[in-house]
């Protein structure tokens, strides 16, 4: 039995519980995140607009950057493992706080819900992926890293299928956030006995000493090195492109399922009005509640519509409940492919072709998505690209992504990571919406259509793709040339230190 594990996981006899112990606490993580993502997308869906989205992608930058400081405030100031610890519990008390905040709170709470949704996980998983950088060497990594990986691939599934059954069944509906909080909170039970084992196996105490450094030196030190560097572009660019689909996708997905909903709860208003009765109906979430609610009694009575305030609050929970479903539903198909590119794909691509051929497919994919979507597509053929995108990031990139990250020092773990993977990340949401703004913007101005506008958004996110490829294979390169200095027992360190020209 632990030979035929040995052999599906690639660990050792001697690695292997710490590479159980990583897998499932990455599972349970992505499982709880699962049922917050969703849900997430869905409240604001509902209650919004949303070409409202890129005014909120705004904000999230600045408030990652004020997370992710304070974090590595104390980072220098504490153990680094017992204030993840204590962020892990914070995150899901917050989770349990958002269970009765979502019913009684209104729209206010859907943005809140909406930011902190978007805010919490650029902390909560670089921070578990800091931890599994420190528990294994260079060289492990690319023997472990795509099986430790599948965790997260298979939680996704679990947490999309759980989310999907949630979302259908009424009486679960309000409790996600908990089943959430509670999954979060066995993924930390993994994390501490995966680190307990490092502990033993080391036998070696570490002392945490306070380091008295400037408010921007973690961003300095970034920067600096051009291997992290090049890392942090790879993550900008990535997170561009994925918030330009976002926009794409779920506008055209909330319009889809608006109006197959609104066929359904207003028959009549269908069939007298059309088109017309339609729009005004979706027209009302971009209202304030109570000019809303003005207009559903105007509308009604001009149509002689009956019980249209309560139809109305029926097709809008059934619209968030199947654009949910919908959402669940990508999330499961791309952790079904994600499973397909770990188990088949990704040790015969570090092994063969090497590290940069690996991190160079997503940006080559995302290329050629951006080409289809200068083209009409239908609702199934977004989706599809959702699947493939998603699967090629959540699976195989962040599998190569990590390993990168395997050969850095504790301070680019552990301080550079979360900064990369939060303020950067989010960097790349802000140019996004940007864009999108500025197009939409630009087409207005000059009377062109919707579609030369979002023509445009794609020209210019097709460039910043370019510029992602570059980065991607300069690190991949790099790490592949420089591999061969990493020994079992070697030190792994940035910049200079390793050969790597900080320039």
């Amino acid at each position: 039995m632990i030979r035929l594990l040995c052999l599906v996981t690639g660990a050792r006899k001697e690695e292997l519980l710490q590479v159980v112990y990583s897998f499932s606490a990455l599972l349970f993580l992505l499982l709880s995140y699962y049922l917050i993502k969703p849900l997430r997308n869905s409240q604001f869906l509902k209650d919004f607009d949303p070409n409202y989205l890129p005014f909120l992608y705004l904000v999230i930058p600045l408030l990652s950057f004020i997370v992710t400081k304070t974090f590595n405030f104390f980072c220098d100031r504490m153990n680094k493992f017992t204030l993840i610890v204590r962020t892990y519990l914070l995150i899901m008390v917050c989770k349990v706080c958002f269970t009765w905040i979502l019913q009684y709170g209104g729209k206010p709470a859907t943005v809140i819900f909406f930011l902190w949704g978007s805010v919490y996980f650029l902390l909560a998983l670089p921070t578990l992926w800091a931890c599994f950088n420190d528990f294994f060497l260079p060289q492990q990594g690319e023997r472990l890293f795509g099986f430790v990986q599948m965790g997260a691939t298979v939680g996704g599934i679990v947490g999309s299928i759980l989310s999907g059954m949630v979302s259908r069944a009424e009486s679960l509906r309000p409790y996600a956030t908990l089943i959430s909080a509670a999954s979060m909170g066995i993924a930390l039970i993994f994390l501490i006995l995966a680190s307990r084992l490092k502990q033993e196996h080391e036998k070696v105490e570490i002392e945490q000493t306070v380091v008295e450094r400037s408010f921007w030196s973690d961003v300095i030190g970034l920067v600096r090195i051009r291997y992290v560097r090049s890392i942090a572009i790879m993550v900008t660019c990535l997170a561009c492109f994925t918030t330009s689909l976002d926009f794409l996708s779920q506008k055209m997905i909330d319009q889809k399922m608006s109006q197959n909903q609104y066929r359904e709860t207003f028959p009549e208003l269908d069939s007298s009005t059309g088109l017309e009765g339609y729009k005004v109906v979706y027209s009302l979430k971009s209202m304030p509640d109570k000019e809303a609610e003005a207009a559903w009694e105007k509308y009604a009575v001009a149509h002689d519509v009956h019980d249209f305030q309560a139809r109305y609050k029926t097709y809008k929970a059934e619209v968030e409940s199947k654009i949910r479903a919908v959402l669940s539903d990508v999330s499961l198909y791309q952790g079904v492919v994600g499973m397909f590119m770990l188990t088949v794909v990704a040790r015969w691509v570090f092994t063969h072709l090497g590290l940069r051929m690996a991190v160079s497919i997503l940006p080559a994919f995302a290329l050629l998505a951006l080409v289809a979507f200068s083209f009409p597509l239908e609702i199934l053929s977004v989706e599809l690209i959702l699947v493939f995108s998603g699967s090629f990031n959540y699976a195989l990139n962040n599998a190569t992504k990590e390993i990168l990250y395997s050969a850095t020092s504790e301070e680019t773990k552990y301080k550079h990571k979360p900064l990369i993977e939060g303020p950067f990340m989010r960097l790349g949401d802000i140019t996004a919406s940007i864009l999108k703004l500025g197009t939409g913007a630009l087409a207005v101005a000059v009377a062109w259509t919707g579609d030369a506008g979002d023509r445009i958004f794609l020209a210019i996110t097709f460039s910043l793709v370019l510029i992602w490829w570059k980065a991607i294979v300069y690190a991949g390169k790099t790490y592949d040339t420089r591999r061969a200095s990493f020994r079992e027992k070697a030190p792994r360190l940035d910049g200079d230190e390793i050969g790597i020209s900080p320039s």
